[in-house]
């Protein structure tokens, strides 16, 4: 992703200022190389925005009709610059669409790619709705983006087109989209904040720790584990029924339950903390320092592997 064989010489060269220069341009100078000679993939990425933005603005006038003027403004200020920057991110890493099967280069923006992008424009839907307290719509809302995370990840297998981009997009939406909600309910007043202290923790430590690997270390592929599965379903799970009991509970009965759901969503971030900690330090400590010749199979560290000799 970072472009490995630049990024080796980084390390060789310790970081300087000077070295880390050349690599910017370099890397820069590889990415618009490679624009004019995927010229097709360019034009899908472009459709594939443009047909985005004509959703958003379809859901901007339904909000703005069946609410209030400003949240359907507010809705397609916000998902057009996620989708903007989410299309040029795209573009810088169109290296990155290939099959994962086969690694051969995609024509097309596949299909659940479009669906992971959808998703990820409209964490400002749900965000504003929350602020508006209109729970019963949040949590019809809520439910399509899970659907549509599973939808996604069944198409891909179903019709063979996983790639590398959506391996690697569909986590990062998954972070954004739960940290979005996690912090718009505690601002709400639903939820403690140190659950969510812990929830930005747990993610915290997965997008940086992984960046930092890649960086510093050597090559790291984004796999989740059994375990970063299970319980990042129970906590879909557990969110989703309190977004409806706060649609449906009556004061007196939110007021005995929330505690209970805080305290269980405090004990699967804390899990999945020490998990991402402790493995990580112990396959640290086996491996030692990691070749960087070759991206080669390794141990699961909380949701990556790292590269084994």
């Amino acid at each position: 992703m970072f472009a490995e064989d630049l990024l080796a010489e980084l390390r060789r060269e310790g970081f300087s200022v000077a070295s880390v220069g050349t690599y910017v341009r370099r890397i820069a100078g590889r990415v618009v190389g490679r624009l004019p000679g995927n010229a097709e993939l360019v034009r899908s990425v472009a459709a594939t925005a443009l047909l985005v933005f004509t959703i958003q603005f379809a859901a901007a006038l339904l909000l703005s009709w069946a609410f209030d003027r400003r949240l359907g403004v507010a809705f397609l200020i916000a998902s057009s610059a996620i989708l903007l920057v989410t299309s040029f991110w795209l573009l810088f890493h169109i290296g990155l669409v290939r099959a994962a099967s086969d690694g051969r280069p995609l024509r097309r923006v596949p299909f659940p790619v479009a669906i992971t992008m959808l998703r990820l424009v409209s964490i400002p839907a749900i965000v504003l709705l929350i602020h508006e307290r209109q729970w019963p719509v949040v949590v019809w809302l809520f439910v399509a983006s899970a659907s549509t995370d599973v939808l996604d990840g069944v198409l891909a297998r179903a019709f063979h087109s996983e790639t590398r981009i959506g391996s690697v997009l569909d986590p990062l939406t998954d972070i954004a989209f739960n940290s979005s909600v996690f912090i718009a309910v505690a601002q709400a007043g639903e939820m403690a904040w140190w659950v969510v202290g812990l929830m930005l923790v747990r993610y915290a430590l997965l997008v940086l720790g992984t960046f930092y690997l890649y960086v510093f270390v050597g090559p790291v592929r984004i796999q989740p584990t059994a375990f970063g599965k299970l319980t990042g379903v129970v906590t879909t799970v557990l969110v989703g029924l309190l977004l409806l009991g706060l649609a449906v509970w009556s004061e007196a009965i939110r007021h005995r339950l929330r505690e209970v759901f805080e305290v269980g969503l405090g004990i699967l971030a804390f899990a999945t903390i020490i998990q991402v900690i402790f493995i990580g330090l112990a396959n640290k400590k086996l491996l030692g320092p990691p070749p960087v010749e070759a991206e080669l199979p390794g141990k699961v560290v909380g949701d990556v592997r790292w590269p084994r000799r």
